[in-house]
């Protein structure tokens, strides 16, 4: 299989972890802080503010992860070195 294929795979697979990692950590982090499980925004007898502040909150948190990840990701394929075919046996 294509070395590039095969990047963009790992990649994807690593991107989902780094999404599920930082959701729970947000969680965690807005428990310590609040004392409270976080919110949710679909439920009617949550206030508007609290739901609003765990939407921006988690957006921006797990937005971040991705971000830090992608760039990571992108510097080590850099870095990488390339072989070609007959050095891989």
């Amino acid at each position: 299989m294509d070395r590039v294929i095969l990047n963009k795979i790992y990649t994807a697979l690593l991107s989902a972890a780094v999404t599920f990692l930082a959701g729970f950590a947000l969680k965690k982090v807005w428990k310590l802080t609040t004392g409270a499980e976080p919110p949710d925004p679909e439920d009617p007898a949550v206030p508007v503010r609290q739901a609003v502040t765990w939407f921006i909150t988690s957006g921006i948190g797990v937005g971040v992860a991705q971000l830090l990840f992608h760039r990571t990701m992108a510097k080590r394929l850099q870095l990488a070195p390339v072989r070609k075919p007959a050095e891989l046996s």
